[in-house]
């Protein structure tokens, strides 16, 4: 195979003059007034990076860089941008997952080296990337890039990282539905942008936010199977039981423990969080941990489980993170008249000098395929 996208993104970025004066007159070859056909046979074998570097030559390119392109069914091609420190677009088919294309827009060389090409690989992963220049309008760059990569391949952009507000209006006009939604810090800065995307973007995996104002308070769930919140002190109770978030994982969060309480009964009488299979939260109290105990498990019907009697031991985020869980000796139980189980974890820890009890509580909901064997009780908070 030819790898000739390099050369077409080359030959589409430079001048022409200065690339006609480096190759020389004897050293190029008319390959885009070759016939139709001929063109065809010669390019049909480029890949996904040089399909795109090919289509930015000309019209005529474009047209039979389509062409091409058509080999690959609608909505195949994963799409995923990622914006903030070193634009990025990421390029990966399902028939080679363990291969990824990347346009990576930087500043870490002389302007005279760009564009370049560069392979690596990391783990079973090979990486092939294009290089372009950083010249100050890279987010612009990735978005007119991004666009005519979706055209060109008949595909919508499977993930995005929002480093700037600007962004969600852009994405949010392109399309709309998306797989996955990163926002980084300091992007959302008013309940009305959240409404804004949750209003137009159908996310169908994984939403993960980091820190927002925090004048923020929502009572409102978010609609997306799988959430992620940092700096969760703005996501209130409601949106938790309300919701219909298969998992949801909350940092920084200002639940209490008889927050806590509430969720656990809510989800043993059934009638909501009936999506629910992961929950964890990370919060801080005011109150000691054997009184943070007392408040989270009062009134629940528990029973203890020692050992791996058949629960999963690992956790699926979104279609490619699988987060492995902590292996613990023994845990809490509940059981919901549909069978299902839901056990539980929860570290306390009291720091004296500050006056705070710090709370890791993980909720896993799975159902036992073996029977069960009775284990004694015992104290299963860990101080």
């Amino acid at each position: 195979m030819i790898f000739l996208g390099p050369v077409f993104a080359f030959w589409q970025l430079t001048s022409k003059k200065k690339l006609a004066k480096k190759l020389g007159p004897k050293h190029r070859f008319p390959l885009l007034k070759l016939p139709r056909v001929v063109l065809l046979e010669c390019i049909e074998n480029l890949d996904v990076l040089e399909i795109a570097s090919f289509s930015l030559l000309s019209k005529r390119a474009e047209s039979i860089a389509k062409l091409i392109a058509k080999s690959i069914p609608r909505n195949l091609l994963d799409i995923r941008l990622r914006f903030g420190g070193d634009p990025k677009i990421f390029l990966r088919l399902p028939t080679d997952p363990r291969r990824v294309y990347v346009i990576d827009y930087n500043k870490g060389k002389e302007s005279s080296e760009y564009p370049y090409v560069q392979s690596s690989r990391i783990g079973p992963k090979v990486y092939n990337f294009l290089f372009l220049e950083d010249n100050g309008n890279a987010i612009e760059k990735i978005k007119q890039m991004a666009e005519h990569i979706c055209q060109l391949f008949r595909s919508q952009i499977t993930g995005i990282t929002i480093a700037d507000e600007s962004l969600i209006e852009w994405i949010i006009n392109l399309q709309s539905t998306i797989r996955y939604i990163w926002i980084d810090d300091d992007v959302v800065n008013s309940v009305e942008t959240l409404d804004r995307i949750f209003q137009n973007l159908k996310l169908t995996r994984h939403f993960r936010l980091k820190s927002i104002d925090k004048k923020i308070k929502v009572t409102k769930p978010i609609p997306c199977p799988s959430i992620s919140i940092h700096n969760s002190y703005w996501f209130t109770l409601p949106s938790v039981l309300n919701g219909t978030n298969s998992i949801i994982r909350l940092y920084g969060s200002k639940l209490t423990p008889m927050d806590i309480n509430t969720i656990l009964k809510e989800w043993q009488m059934g009638t909501k969080l009936q999506n629910l299979e992961y929950l964890e939260i990370e919060t801080s109290t005011l109150i000691d941990h054997f009184e943070s105990a007392r408040e989270m498990l009062e009134d629940l019907d528990l029973t203890v489980s020692v050992g791996n009697d058949g629960i999963p031991q690992t956790i699926k985020i979104d279609d490619e993170w699988i987060l492995p869980l902590p292996q613990e000796d023994a845990r809490y139980d509940l059981i919901r008249n549909d069978g299902m189980i839901g056990s539980f974890f929860v570290n306390l820890q009291r720091y004296r000098h500050l006056k705070v009890t710090f709370i890791s509580f993980r909720f896993q909901v799975w159902r036992r395929s073996r029977p069960r064997q009775d284990n004694n009780n015992f104290n299963l908070m860990h101080f």
